[in-house]
């Protein structure tokens, strides 16, 4: 029987960033912006190096709170959290309609 290696989401990524089609649709907006809100916030906290226990810990939830925000099917993004997060990373939250 063949083994099935599992990679992590920093593998995987860099596995796809091989694929030009996939590095060009990483940096372009979704138009779902549910998807790009989780897009955004895993790379930023990929950039700080935080696992998602220990931005849990900043933001003062459970690590499976994380998770939950970094679901790309999660729907119940507020305004709150949001400026939260933005907080906990030290970055302005900013929305627009375009």
């Amino acid at each position: 029987m063949k083994k099935i290696k599992l990679t992590g989401f920093k593998e995987w990524e860099k596995e796809q960033m091989k694929d030009p089609e996939f590095v060009k649709a990483c940096e372009e907006p979704d138009d779902d912006p549910f998807i790009e809100t989780t897009w955004q916030l895993l790379k930023l906290r990929e950039k700080t190096g935080l696992t998602q226990k220990e931005f849990a810990k900043r933001m003062h939830v459970s690590q499976e709170a994380i998770a939950r925000l970094e679901s790309p099917r999660y729907r119940g993004y507020s305004l709150q959290t949001l400026h939260k997060i933005a907080h906990t990373f030290d970055k302005k939250l900013q929305i627009r309609f375009i």
